[in-house]
């Protein structure tokens, strides 16, 4: 793959994974204004419940999979590019925990709008 178009891909799949953290800050606050406004009705939060329980998941699956991408592309630099700082500090990049805070971050923020619209 030329260099030039691995950079541009791991910043397009930068871009998609801060779209979905920037997504679940919005909706992180949207809610929490929303719930301090008033009471919702029952119907209204299950209705927020399953809505939240959803877009959590596909922000979760997006992000995911960008970050699944970004560390894929470790074995596609060429050698030039892998003896740079920027080659060596993206080697030994710790993606693993990377997916586990994404993790903790969307279903954990999902799990506790759900709580807070139920409370």
């Amino acid at each position: 793959m030329n260099q030039t178009e691995l950079r541009s891909w791991i910043e397009h799949r930068a871009e998609m994974l801060f779209v979905c953290v920037k997504s679940m800050v919005l909706m992180v606050v949207g809610i929490a204004v929303a719930t301090s406004w008033g009471q919702l009705s029952d119907n209204a939060q299950v209705a927020l419940s399953i809505a939240i329980g959803l877009v959590g998941l596909f922000l979760w699956m997006g992000s995911h999979g960008a970050i699944m991408d970004i560390a894929a592309m470790r074995a596609d630099m060429d050698d030039d590019l892998r003896s740079t700082t920027f080659g060596k500090q993206f080697s030994k990049a710790p993606f693993p925990v990377y997916l586990i805070l994404n993790t903790f971050a969307m279903l954990g923020g999902s799990a506790m709008l759900i709580i807070l619209v139920n409370a």
